[in-house]
């Protein structure tokens, strides 16, 4: 809502500077209808190329360089410092509520109990005898390979 006042009031405020025909000026049509007044609200928003903007109003005759500096100077107060912190706060805010609900829903599922089916369990026993097999066998094949190694190094 903010931002639509801003942009409403910077039409009429810079309104010498979008009909002055001057080639050097590149934000002379920046408060040249509602779009973009918008586009360059959101810009000052960002704190960018402000300085440019004061600079090329002020070059334009008849332009109400007071009122123009105290637009965007308190568009900058109040925009870029006060707004953006207060959209910055709501989002971290929101991001830690979500990740509070989730860390819940996570403890809640580790407090539940895992049941194994019989036959789930009896293939994971199968499956570790299989495991200690192939282990013994590749104790006993590197024990082979030593032995095969040192009787070469003898020779």
């Amino acid at each position: 809502m903010l931002m639509y006042i801003y942009a409403v009031t910077g039409i009429p405020l810079f309104k010498e500077q979008t009909q002055y025909d001057a080639e050097n000026l590149t934000y002379g049509k920046s408060f040249d209808g509602i779009s973009n007044s918008f586009s360059t609200i959101f810009i000052l928003l960002t704190v960018d190329h402000w300085y440019s903007l004061l600079e090329e109003g002020w070059k334009v005759p008849g332009l109400n360089k007071v009122a123009c500096g105290a637009f965007v100077i308190s568009w900058i107060i109040l925009g870029a410092f006060i707004f953006r912190n207060l959209f910055v706060g709501f989002m971290v805010s929101n991001f830690k509520t979500i990740r509070s609900d989730f860390a819940k829903e996570e403890q809640e599922e580790d407090e539940q109990e895992v049941v194994w089916p019989r036959d789930t369990l009896f293939r994971y026993f199968e499956l570790m005898e299989e495991l200690q097999r192939n282990l013994e066998e590749k104790k006993r094949l590197h024990h082979l390979k030593v032995q095969a190694l040192l009787n070469l190094s003898d020779m």
